[in-house]
C-alpha cells in the first residue's frame, strides 16, 4: 500500500504548529519503517524549506492554484492533475494533515483528512462564516474519515448540520529533547506560557493574574511566540500603564531547539489560560520537560492532559489563576512531575501516532502494509 500526504499546506521554512503535525507524523512512520510507502506532495518551491524534516520520503513538487477569494476551490481545480500524480505513484489514499480551505482531494481513492479545530465554522462575520462552512462541509464530505485531535473536537464537530463523514479520534504526537536534569538556575526566575499571543489563548488572564502576585513572587512572566497586532494593541498597553514593564517580556526570536529545551526546562511553572484548543500541545511540551502545569479547565485541556496537571476557572479570573499560581510554586517539589512526564512520554509518541493512523487507513482500504 502506499499513502499520498499533502504538505502542500506548509509554505514556511519555520515550523508552525499544523507543520509540526505533519513532521511528527512522517516521524512516526519513519520509526515504524514505512518511510517506502509514503509519498509527500509539497508545494513547489517550498520543500527545501523543510527538506531536513522529510528525509526519507519521496516527494512531489506541485503547483497549485486556486481562485482569490473563493475558499476550497483548490481542491477541485487541481484534482485531475493531482488523480494523474496519485495514479502514476500508485498510492492507494491521500492523506491530508489538516483540512483547510485549499487542501486537495481525490475522486480515484480514499481520503482522510484531519481536522484541529472548528473556530472557522463560528466565526463572527456571518457571510465569512457562510462562505467557509457552505465549502468546508463539501470538503468534509468527500472524504472517507475525518480525524479529530480531542473527544471534543470530535463532538464539536459532530455538532455541525450537514456533515456526514464519520469522525475519529487520533491524539496529536508531542515529542521533547529536554532534559530535566539540565535544569539550571536562573535569575530572575520565570513563568512561561508558550501560545499564539491572540484574544482566544487568553493572555490578559495570565497578565492581570501575574499583577495580582507581583509583590509576593520574585518571578519574571515570559510569553514565547510572535509579536501580534493583539499584543501590541491589548496586552502591551496594559502591561505599559500599570508599570509592569521589565517584569513581563515577549520572546519572539526564532529558537534553535536546544534554546528551545532550555526556555521550558528552567521555567519554574507554565501556564496555559487559553479558551480555545484543538488540543493544547504546549502544557505536554512543558510537562514533558519536567515543569509543573497549570491549564484552564477547558474540557480539551484537560482530556489532552489526562485530568493530570493544576487546573483553574472560571477561564477569566485572573483572581482564581493568581491563587494556583501561588499554591504551585510553593508546593512545585511535591508535584509528581516525573510520573506525569513518562506518562506523556508513552501516550504521545510519533510511533504511536502513525500506528493508530495505520489502523484506521487498514480499515479505509482494506489492505494491510
Amino acid at each position: 500500500m502506499k499513502i499520498a500526504v499533502d504538505l502542500t499546506y506548509i509554505r514556511e521554512e519555520y515550523a508552525t504548529g499544523l507543520a509540526n503535525f505533519a513532521f511528527k507524523l512522517l516521524q512516526g512512520f519513519r520509526e515504524n519503517g514505512l518511510a517506502d510507502s509514503v509519498i509527500l506532495l509539497s508545494e513547489a518551491g517550498f520543500e527545501q524549506g523543510y527538506a531536513h524534516r522529510t528525509e526519507g520520503f519521496r516527494t512531489i513538487p506541485i503547483r497549485t492554484r486556486s481562485l482569490p477569494y473563493l475558499p476550497f476551490t483548490r481542491g477541485p481545480l487541481m484534482r485531475r492533475k493531482v488523480e494523474r500524480i496519485l495514479k502514476s505513484e500508485g498510492a492507494d489514499l491521500l492523506l491530508s494533515p489538516y483540512i483547510y480551505d485549499r487542501s486537495l482531494y481525490s475522486r480515484r481513492i480514499p481520503c482522510i483528512g484531519v481536522i484541529h479545530d472548528t473556530k472557522l465554522f463560528h466565526q463572527e462575520n456571518p457571510l465569512l462564516r457562510l462562505r467557509f462552512r457552505i465549502g468546508a462541509i463539501a470538503a468534509c464530505n468527500r472524504l472517507e474519515r475525518i480525524v479529530t485531535i480531542s473527544e471534543n473536537a470530535r463532538d464539536a464537530i459532530r455538532a455541525i448540520g450537514g456533515i456526514r463523514t464519520p469522525a475519529e479520534v487520533i491524539y496529536v504526537s508531542v515529542i521533547s529533547t529536554a532534559d530535566p536534569s539540565a535544569r539550571e538556575a536562573v535569575n530572575p526566575p520565570y513563568i512561561l506560557d508558550v501560545n499564539t499571543i491572540i484574544e482566544h489563548k487568553n493572555p490578559m488572564t495570565l497578565i492581570r493574574a501575574f499583577e495580582l502576585l507581583k509583590d509576593q513572587i520574585p518571578h519574571n512572566l515570559v510569553f514565547k511566540g510572535k509579536r501580534t497586532q493583539y499584543w501590541n494593541d491589548v496586552a502591551l498597553p496594559y502591561i505599559r500603564s500599570h508599570g509592569l514593564e521589565g517584569r513581563i517580556e515577549v520572546n519572539d526570536a526564532l529558537l534553535s531547539q536546544e534554546e528551545i529545551d532550555r526556555l521550558y526546562v528552567n521555567a519554574d511553572l507554565f501556564v496555559s489560560p487559553s479558551m480555545m484548543e484543538g488540543f493544547g500541545a504546549t502544557p505536554i511540551e512543558a510537562a514533558l520537560a519536567g515543569v509543573p502545569v497549570i491549564c484552564n479547565a477547558l474540557p480539551t485541556l484537560v482530556e489532552s492532559t489526562k485530568g493530570l496537571v493544576t487546573y483553574y476557572s472560571p477561564a477569566l479570573d485572573e483572581s482564581a489563576l493568581a491563587d494556583k499560581i501561588l499554591y504551585v510554586l510553593q508546593y512545585r517539589d511535591y508535584i509528581k512531575t516525573e510520573e506525569i512526564r513518562q506518562t506523556f512520554a508513552e501516550a504521545y509518541s510519533p510511533k504511536h501516532q502513525a500506528r493508530c493512523f495505520m489502523e484506521l487507513i487498514r480499515s479505509v482500504c482494506g489492505n494491510s502494509f
